[in-house]
């Protein structure tokens, strides 16, 4: 777990410029029977009504970040205790969980990072984890996730983008500008123009892709919740952990490709 040496600093920066990135209101995670915990509480310590939903996907952040720094601390012991004879533990736990999630990011990462995978994964591994945390924490009724919200997810599709463009310039130097001209010379400005809205454009499909399908599952499920209060519900938090991982890979995976387009030699 040496390659994750770096992931409690870029988790801090990610997980901070997801909550200074999020000024707008999230959308409403359920029906207006169910009490917003967020607003309630950021209310209830002397802000307005409207400031409190202004800065409820903050307050998420903060859980996110709270929950993971202390998952962090108890893997770290735990890791720690064990000595160099790592065994995997003959039963369910936490430790085997996380172990599960960052073999899973490692594997991402080595198929489509390059030979200098080991960077990148303190970064991909924060963005799983604060995504997985984030839309998990959205199916507690009255906790609406910070992934709802564009701005926190286009925070994190910045940092993706500076990230993969400072990678590509590392590879190459400035021939990494190269691939914005395009393989012939004659149209290189078209070229140059389709590059530049391809590139630019990628924080925000990032975002509102993440911010869409939570979106979209949790209208669903207060739907649902409205007709049926139990049942179908329930049903429905088995959709919704599908959901929550799902995204968090699909945001993974699309930056691991970013990385590995922007340091490729075949262009």
């Amino acid at each position: 777990m040496k390659a994750f040496r770096k992931f409690s600093p870029l988790f801090l920066v990610t997980a901070g410029a997801a909550s200074l990135g999020a000024p707008n209101a999230a959308f409403a995670s359920s029906g207006p029977q169910m009490v917003e915990w967020y607003p309630t509480l950021l209310h209830s310590i002397g802000m307005s009504e409207a400031m409190a939903h202004r800065w409820s996907p903050v307050a998420s952040t903060v859980l996110v970040t709270v929950v993971l720094f202390f998952l962090g601390l108890y893997f770290s012991k735990k890791i720690a205790s064990s000595g160099d004879d790592l065994v995997p533990e003959g039963r369910f736990s936490l430790r085997g969980l996380v172990e599960t999630v960052l073999d899973f990011v490692y594997g991402m990462a080595k198929d489509n990072c390059g030979h200098d995978f080991r960077g990148f994964l303190p970064l991909l591994a924060t963005l799983f984890l604060v995504i997985l945390v984030g839309n998990l924490s959205g199916l507690i009724p009255g906790l609406t996730p910070a992934t709802l919200d564009i701005s926190s997810n286009l925070a994190m599709g910045l940092i993706v983008f500076m990230v993969y463009n400072i990678a590509g310039f590392r590879e190459h130097g400035f021939s990494y500008l190269k691939q914005f001209w395009g393989p012939v010379a004659a149209i290189g400005p078209l070229f140059v123009f389709i590059e530049m809205v391809s590139h630019l454009s990628r924080p925000f499909s990032l975002s509102l892709r993440l911010a869409g399908n939570v979106f979209a599952d949790h209208l669903i499920l207060s739907v649902f919740t409205g007709l049926t209060y139990v049942i179908a519900p329930s049903l429905l938090l088995f959709f919704g952990l599908l959901v929550a991982g799902m995204q968090s890979f699909v945001f993974t995976l699309l930056t691991s490709i970013y990385v590995s387009m922007a340091i490729s030699h075949d262009h």
